[in-house]
């Protein structure tokens, strides 16, 4: 046993050996009231093979202190020290193994600084190797890492850190430094780990592997940037395995005050294979983020903070650049939506799940998000709801059984819901989803509210609910608040069992739509065309059926071509107030004998450029509509040797409807005259 007056320290400028064993360790405890101030190693003792072995130090303000050296100590035990267990400064490179510290900063009074309550304190370039070390009921900081510093520490647990007022309590804190952290346990702490990049004169890069960090009051692990409108981000830390359980959650020191899981602010991350769950705030926040923050195969179950907004959802991103990467994202048991990505909060990725969330799959506010492989399943509310949002893509999207929870609104029972989605149209900023399937909806498969600009392509939509349409458009507000340009619809098809309701229903929209099959018992097409800024549609290449079959009204202009009416389509085309122009319509009711009546109102017009099987005959024309047939015609001008006559002045009139013309014909005599 070894005393020391108080404030005295054991200063050591050559070698020191201390070989205690581990069943009668050598003990340093103070001789008085005071507290002593333990062992330092000076530069001077560098490379002079101190050694120090199963020693236990207690009654101290610092336990061990080295500047410049590289002391090996083992079996260390510091029992609650006032400041500091071990500390080191001056590119310090001790080798520590088994290190105990037991309380640190417990019984100190009211301090005019914060740096009291610390385990192993790490700074001023010095790197150690630590393996294996334990820390338990710490007040500020088991492991305080700063100053450029680095090192490997592994195999390090890490419980009861809580208490300080002073400085942010953390398990681990890493300052402007590049430590390798591996094999982490870290459990009731104020936060667990806390990476920070502080000096721009500096570089931080904090490489984490196996960690698991529980039952933290605050966050479990925050990465960010002390000068948050500094947005020149960088990767400032490197995790591999985390875990993540219990974020302010009943087993953490004051339950429900938790700001996130994981948290990166202002910075760049990545994370490699990262598992949170059961926490009671976000599992994941982003804020400031760019594409130097990387998530590959994340998972976060049970997560959320209920009735906070974003904050609801397992992840949620808020005014990032774009954008950060999700590559492999699950996200299920949110208390709100399973993603939140609001006011730019930008992102991207591939092979997506978000299931069993209590609201959407996914939300996103005014922001851009691309991913390629969404799959949203038993959502609570829609499986994705994008809201006054610009480039937004959906790759290869497959949404089942959403919108069943009893509070969603008829809007959120969707599938994919989108409002005001864009509310103009431009060359850019496009609103898309690509290949994409939608079935199991409590709602319609898609609704889009006052949107444009939005290109669904490859759309297959299935087993929807039965009394509602399984893909509308309706854009019914007028202008000024309203949108202003057109939807665009490519190779969609409808299997709707919704009889009396329409399987497809675009409402006061301009559309744009090339290849769309329905099938199933409904009502067919129902469109009435009139928009803001009275965009023309399109309608091309598209099978016509349903007990209706196809009702339109309030058409500015209605071209295409291409489109059929098939043999279930059993009602008629109906024309009100709108003017229609299809080329090669197809009827195939014609050849079992029933062609398909076209029924136009007094202000309705329709022109049928070489129909095939249609018959005007059959036509119901109100007074003042006109269904108007026209034939491309070849005129071949030739004298007596059967020669064309180039330039040769042509006249041709009509009986009803066109005007006259007269036009010569080219070099071959000959003219061609279309629709």
């Amino acid at each position: 046993m070894i005393r020391l007056p108080a404030n005295e320290r054991i200063v050591v400028d050559g070698r020191l050996t201390v070989l205690g064993t581990q069943s009668c360790p050598v003990v340093l405890e103070a001789s008085g009231l005071g507290d002593h101030e333990g062992i330092q190693f000076n530069a001077s003792s560098s490379g002079r093979g101190s050694l120090v072995q199963n020693l236990t130090i207690e009654d101290a303000i610092y336990g061990i202190t080295v500047y410049g050296s590289n002391p090996v100590l083992e079996n260390l035990t510091v029992v609650n020290p006032d400041r500091v267990a071990v500390d080191l400064f001056s590119s310090a490179a001790p080798r520590i193994t088994d290190l105990f510290v037991d309380q640190a900063g417990r019984d100190l009074g009211f301090q005019a600084d914060w740096r009291y309550g610390l385990g192993l304190s790490v700074g001023a370039g010095s790197t150690p190797i630590v393996k294996r070390a334990v820390f338990s009921d710490i007040l500020t900081r088991a492991v305080n890492i700063w100053g450029g510093s680095g090192g490997l520490i592994q195999g390090i647990t890490i419980d009861n850190c809580t208490g300080s007022s002073w400085a942010m309590v953390a398990g681990i804190w890493v300052e402007d430094s590049q430590p390798l952290l591996t094999n982490i346990s870290i459990s009731s702490s104020d936060t667990g780990i806390v990476i920070r990049h502080i000096d721009d004169g500096g570089y931080t890069h904090a490489v984490v592997r196996h960690a698991h960090i529980s039952d933290s009051m605050y966050r479990g692990v925050y990465v960010d940037k002390n000068n948050h409108t500094n947005y020149t981000n960088y990767e400032t830390a490197d995790f591999t395995n985390l875990t993540i359980t219990g974020t302010g959650g009943p087993n953490a020191k004051t339950p429900n005050i938790g700001y996130a899981a994981l948290e990166v602010n202002a910075t760049g991350a990545w994370f490699d294979d990262t598992l949170i769950e059961d926490s009671t705030t976000v599992g994941v926040r982003l804020y400031f983020v760019d594409s130097t923050t990387t998530f590959r195969n994340l998972t976060v179950r049970n997560s959320g903070d209920p009735g906070q907004g974003p904050h609801e959802a397992g992840v949620a991103v808020r005014s990032a650049f774009f954008a950060p990467t999700f590559e492999g994202l699950e996200v299920s048991g949110s208390v709100g939506p399973g993603v939140h990505s609001t006011s730019g909060g930008a992102m991207q990725g591939s092979d997506w799940v978000l299931h069993n969330n209590t609201k959407q799959g996914i939300v996103v506010d005014r922001a851009a998000v691309v991913i390629d492989g969404l799959h949203a399943a038993d959502n609570g509310y829609s499986a994705a709801h994008v809201l006054d949002a610009r480039r937004i893509d959906f790759w290869n999207l497959t949404a089942e059984n959403n919108g069943g929870s009893p509070t969603a609104t008829t809007e959120e029972q969707a599938g994919l819901y989108y409002f005001e989605s864009n509310n103009v149209e431009s060359a850019s900023g496009d609103v898309r989803c690509w290949n994409c399937t939608i079935s199991g909806s409590a709602g319609q498969g898609i609704l889009a509210v006052n949107s444009v600009d939005l290109w669904l392509e490859g759309i297959h939509l299935e087993d929807n609910n039965p009394t509602m349409p399984a893909f509308e458009v309706d854009n019914d507000d007028t202008m000024p608040g309203g949108a202003s340009g057109r939807v665009q619809v490519t190779n969609a098809h409808v299997v709707a069992e919704t009889p009396g309701q329409p399987a497809v229903k675009f409402h006061r929209a301009a559309v744009e739509v090339n290849g769309l099959t329905m099938a199933g018992n409904h009502s067919g097409l129902e469109w009435r065309g009139d928009n803001n800024g009275q965009f023309p549609s399109f309608l091309n290449n598209s099978v016509l059926s349903g007990t209706q079959c196809v009702l339109l009204e309030g058409h500015p202009s209605l071209n295409g071509h291409g489109n059929r009416i098939s043999s279930a389509c059993t009602g008629s085309i109906t024309l009100t107030d709108s003017q229609v122009n299809w080329s090669g319509l197809i009827d195939d009711r014609a050849g079992a004998g029933s062609p398909t009546v076209l029924n136009l109102d007094g202000t309705s017009n329709l022109h049928l450029h070489q129909p095939v099987n249609v018959s005007a005959n059959a036509a119901v024309l109100a007074s003042g509509a006109t269904l108007d047939v026209a034939w491309d015609l070849t005129v071949w001008v030739v004298n007596n040797n059967s020669n064309g006559i180039p330039g040769a002045s042509v006249n041709v009139t009509f009986t009803s409807f066109e005007p006259s013309l007269t036009l010569p014909t080219n070099y071959d005599g000959i003219l061609f005259l279309s629709d």
